[in-house]
C-alpha cells in the first residue's frame, strides 16, 4: 500500500481489547469462529492526523451467524443492519473484528480481503467523516486496516495503540534509525525499545523544575518526538531549578521552549522537538495527537482540566507536583505525589488526590512561602520517577501488568512509597467512561 499523506492513529483501552480476546475465543455451536463489532469516534486534527478512538465492543449475537463450512464464520444483515444503526445513533464509525488464534502480527486470509473490505464500505456510507475499518486481533498484536470516506482505498494505521500497563504500540510506515551504540547500555529494556522510543510522541506540560528534568531524561533515552508546552520566559528566579537554563539567557527573557529545545537538540541530534511557546489549552490538537503525556503544573485546577483531555483522547498522563508547607512549630515540610492516570483505571478523582474541597479552596491554601516554592532536587526526584514509570509503561521491561501508581514522596526524609489511597482506589473509573471519549458529541432532544 502507498502511504498515505493523512496519518491515522487508533487508540483501543486494554480492557476493550481483553474484552474483544476473551469474547472472540469463546466457542459457537457452529461458528469456527467470532466475529464481533468495535465502535469508535473520530477526530480530524489541524495537522491531518486522524485520530480514531475506540468506545465499546459489541459482540455478534449467537443467532445472527448463518451456518456455513466453507468460513470460518458468516454473519447474517442482521447483524450489519444492527451495527449500521449504532454508527448512526452514535454518529461515529465501526470495525469488523475477529480473531486470528496466534501470536504476533496477524495479517488477513483470502477470505477476509474478499469479504470485509465491503463490510467496511457499507459502514463508511452512512457515518460522515468518520473512520471505519477492519481488525483482526492476534494473542498479542492486531492488524488494522481502516477507510476514510474521501479516499478511495484502505490504508494501513500510522500507530494502533492498546492503551493500558503495559502499552501495546505498532507503528506502520516508519524508517528505524540506524543503529549505534549510545543505547547498547540500555538494551535490557528489550529488542523494540529503541523502536519505539523513536517514534512514541510525548508532550511535557510545563517546561519549568520539573519538565526541564523530563526533557533532558527523555533525550538521553533516545525518544525523539517531543512536544513541550511552556508560554513563559526565564527568569532570575528560574535559575535554581530550570535544568539546561543559562544566567546569560536571563538578559535575553529566553523562551523555555527555546531552552527546551536547545537541551533536547544537543543531547539527541534526530530529535523532533515542537515547543509551543503557548498553553495546551491554546493548541489542544496538539496534545491530543501525543501517546503520553507528563504533566508539571502548579494547581489542582490545571490537573483537573489536563487529565479530563487526556482521558477523553485516551491518553495516559503521568503527574507530578510537590509544595512546601510551614508547620505550625515554623518548620517546614515538603510533600510530593507521582501519579498515573490511566483511561479506564483509577483517576486523580477516584484516588481522592483531586476534590471539590481541594479545588475550591485552592487559592487560599496551596503554599505559604511565597508562592510555590520550588528547588531542584526534589523536583529532579519526581521527575526521574515519572521518566522510569513512563519507560516501564511504553517497553513493560518490568512485566508488571495493570499497574496502579499513586505515590508520595517525603522531601524531608527523601522517601517514595505507594500511598495508602492506592490500595482503595477503584478498579474502574466511573468519572470518564469510555462512552465519552473523543470529541463532545451534541444530540437533539
Amino acid at each position: 500500500m502507498k502511504k498515505d499523506k493523512q496519518i491515522v492513529k487508533m487508540r483501543i483501552p486494554a480492557r476493550i481489547q481483553q474484552q474483544m480476546l476473551i469474547d472472540l475465543q469463546r466457542k459457537h455451536p457452529f461458528a469456527y469462529e467470532r466475529v464481533g463489532f468495535l465502535f469508535t469516534k473520530s477526530k480530524k486534527l489541524t495537522n491531518k492526523t486522524m485520530l480514531v478512538l475506540a468506545t465499546e465492543y459489541v459482540p455478534v449475537a449467537d443467532e445472527d451467524y448463518v451456518e456455513d463450512k466453507t468460513v470460518g464464520a458468516r454473519i447474517n444483515s442482521t447483524s450489519i443492519r444492527k451495527a449500521m444503526q449504532t454508527i448512526f445513533d452514535n454518529k461515529g464509525g465501526c470495525f469488523h473484528v475477529h480473531l486470528h488464534d496466534h501470536s504476533g502480527i496477524p495479517g488477513p486470509s483470502s477470505t477476509d480481503k474478499k469479504g470485509l473490505p465491503g463490510v467496511a464500505e457499507s459502514f463508511s456510507n452512512i457515518s460522515g467523516e468518520q473512520v471505519n475499518g477492519i481488525l483482526i486481533l492476534s494473542h498479542d498484536s492486531f492488524y488494522c486496516t481502516v477507510k476514510i470516506k474521501e479516499k478511495k482505498k484502505f490504508v494501513l494505521p500510522a500507530s494502533v495503540s492498546a492503551v493500558g500497563y503495559p502499552m501495546n504500540q505498532q507503528f506502520n510506515n516508519v524508517r528505524r534509525i540506524e543503529k549505534n551504540d549510545v543505547f547498547q547500555r540500555q538494551s535490557f529494556l528489550g529488542k523494540k525499545s529503541n523502536h519505539l522510543f523513536e517514534n512514541v510522541k510525548v508532550g511535557i506540560i510545563g517546561y519549568g523544575g520539573g519538565g526541564s528534568h523530563i526533557g533532558q531524561q527523555l533525550a538521553h533515552i533516545g525518544v525523539r518526538n517531543i512536544v513541550v508546552f511552556d508560554d513563559d520566559k526565564i527568569e532570575g528566579s528560574n535559575m535554581n531549578r530550570l535544568v539546561g537554563g543559562w544566567f546569560r539567557d536571563i538578559k535575553k527573557s529566553l523562551l523555555k521552549t527555546a531552552i527546551a529545545k536547545r537541551v533536547i537538540k544537543k543531547i539527541l541530534p534526530s530529535a523532533k522537538p515542537e515547543c509551543i511557546n503557548s498553553r495546551w489549552q491554546d493548541n489542544p490538537d496538539k496534545l491530543q495527537e501525543c501517546d503520553v503525556v507528563l504533566g508539571c503544573v502548579d494547581s489542582y485546577a490545571e490537573r483537573q482540566q489536563l487529565e479530563a483531555e487526556c482521558r477523553h483522547y485516551l491518553i495516559p498522563y503521568i503527574d507530578i507536583g510537590m509544595d512546601v508547607y510551614e508547620e505550625e512549630d515554623k518548620s517546614y515540610s515538603m510533600p510530593g505525589q507521582v501519579i498515573l492516570s490511566m483511561p479506564g483505571q483509577a483517576c486523580m478523582r477516584c484516588f481522592g488526590f483531586l476534590t471539590d474541597e481541594k479545588l475550591g479552596e485552592e487559592a487560599a491554601r496551596y503554599g505559604k512561602v511565597g508562592g510555590r516554592p520550588q528547588v531542584v532536587w526534589p523536583n529532579g526526584v519526581l521527575a526521574s520517577t515519572a521518566v522510569g514509570i513512563f519507560v516501564d509503561l511504553v517497553t513493560g521491561w518490568s512485566r508488571q501488568k495493570d499497574k496502579t501508581i499513586y505515590l508520595t514522596y517525603e522531601g524531608n526524609t527523601g522517601i517514595i512509597k505507594d500511598h495508602v489511597r492506592a490500595r482503595f482506589a477503584p478498579e474502574e473509573c466511573e468519572h470518564y467512561p469510555f462512552s465519552e471519549a473523543g470529541p463532545p458529541m451534541y444530540k437533539k432532544l
